[in-house]
């Protein structure tokens, strides 16, 4: 389910914060729920609050996103409503 060619890959904007992170984690989890292979990525370091947030709950931080997104891998943007927040091009 890590294969990131078959996978939507589910990010908030680029300095992200708990809001940012959480919302990707849990629409990753629901679209997993609904049987579509999503997983959860940040795009920058996590500040304090959202560290100790995910470390009291017991949820992992999610990964990096890769410097290497295929071309027309689909995406979820979440937390913000316009794509260029993200400043990240697939």
């Amino acid at each position: 389910m890590n294969d990131i060619n078959n996978q939507i890959v589910v990010f908030g904007h680029r300095n992200p914060d708990t809001d940012a992170i959480t919302a990707a984690l849990v629409y990753a989890e629901f679209l997993r729920r609904m049987n579509v292979n999503a997983k959860a990525y940040r795009l920058g370091d996590l500040n304090n609050e959202t560290k100790f947030v995910l470390q009291t709950a017991g949820v992992e931080q999610p990964d990096m996103i890769p410097e290497n997104i295929p071309e027309g891998t689909q995406v979820a943007l979440v937390d913000h409503n316009e794509s260029r927040k993200s400043n990240f091009e697939i």
